[in-house]
């Protein structure tokens, strides 16, 4: 008899669509994180592009009642964080930090993504200190402050539009020649007069003593070097997959991305593979929810034909 009869490792959008396909099908059913359920999404400010929702709907309310909805037909959640995986005899085996460790018919990976940082001198030293990853958590604490803001996609253009409403400045560096963000978000930019953009620049340094205090760019075009004072230095530069425990266990691709057909399925049997983490992704909300749609459909039939 196995602990559960599906486990699933992420609480984001596709971990949670998971869950409530599962719970409402009445499989015994636990969803693993190492954060608070409901994944990146609760850090967002507005997501103008999930259906049903034509005004925008707040991240963190979206996230809410993606939980909600999920626990209600009832899905157990747990905080924990994965550190391992594996198979023997015909068992599946979920393994924890703090040593704990569950046995399950079926495994969903949906642990998404983690932001990627820049590799730079002083970002590690100073993180905490003026370097930091969200906008809408630790924003405000740079009131009325300069804010450098690494990363011109969608994800690094959305926190400088936050940041703009709360800095004196925002400096928006992104190290290709032009901003890649949609159109509709460079368009919002280009009206924001607290916003500078500098592309085809690139961060070689933050520097400060305790704190942040400048970095150092690098022109592509002409390879001058400059200093930029700056109280603070907010990195959204991409993101990677949080699929290191996993090296061995499942074929990954190129990127690290768990490599997954039609039906979420891995090459491993009843190891499935949902949203962000898995290859192809479009690192969207709504296709991570359908991911983790597919991906319970998937577990409910290997379940019914006595996995």
């Amino acid at each position: 008899m196995f602990d559960w009869d599906a486990v699933i490792i992420g609480g984001g959008p596709a971990g949670l669509a998971a869950g409530l396909y599962l719970s409402r099908a009445r499989r015994r059913t636990l969803l693993l994180d190492k954060d608070a359920v409901g994944g990146y999404i609760r850090n967002i400010e507005l997501v103008e592009n999930y259906p049903g929702y034509s005004g925008g709907v707040a991240g963190a309310k979206l996230a809410t009642e993606m939980v909600s909805q999920a626990v209600k037909f009832g899905l157990e959640t747990e905080t924990a964080e994965v550190t391992g995986l594996e198979v023997f005899s015909g068992t599946r085996w979920v393994g924890c930090s703090r040593g704990q460790g569950f046995t399950t018919n079926v495994v969903i990976i949906a642990g998404g993504s983690r932001n990627k940082k820049l590799g730079v001198p002083g970002e590690d030293d100073l993180a905490g200190k003026g370097v930091f990853s969200c906008a809408f958590c630790d924003g405000g604490h740079f009131a009325d402050k300069v804010v450098a803001v690494c990363g011109g996609g969608d994800a690094g253009v959305t926190e400088a539009l936050y940041m703009a409403k709360i800095a004196s400045r925002v400096i928006l560096i992104e190290a290709m020649p032009g901003l890649t963000a949609t159109a509709v978000l460079r368009e919002k930019v280009d009206a924001d007069p607290r916003i500078e953009v500098r592309c085809g620049v690139r961060v070689e340094a933050i520097t400060g003593d305790g704190k942040v205090e400048a970095v150092e760019l690098r022109d592509a075009a002409d390879n001058k070097k400059e200093k930029l004072r700056v109280d603070g230095v907010l990195v959204h530069i991409g993101l990677e997959p949080e699929t290191g425990y996993l090296d061995g266990v499942v074929p990954l691709d190129a990127q690290g991305q768990i490599i997954v057909n039609e039906k979420m399925e891995t090459e491993v049997p009843f190891i499935l593979a949902a949203g962000d983490i898995r290859s192809g992704s479009p690192r969207q909300i709504v296709t991570a929810v359908g991911d983790g749609a597919i991906a319970a459909i998937t577990a409910e039939r290997l379940l019914q034909e006595g996995g």
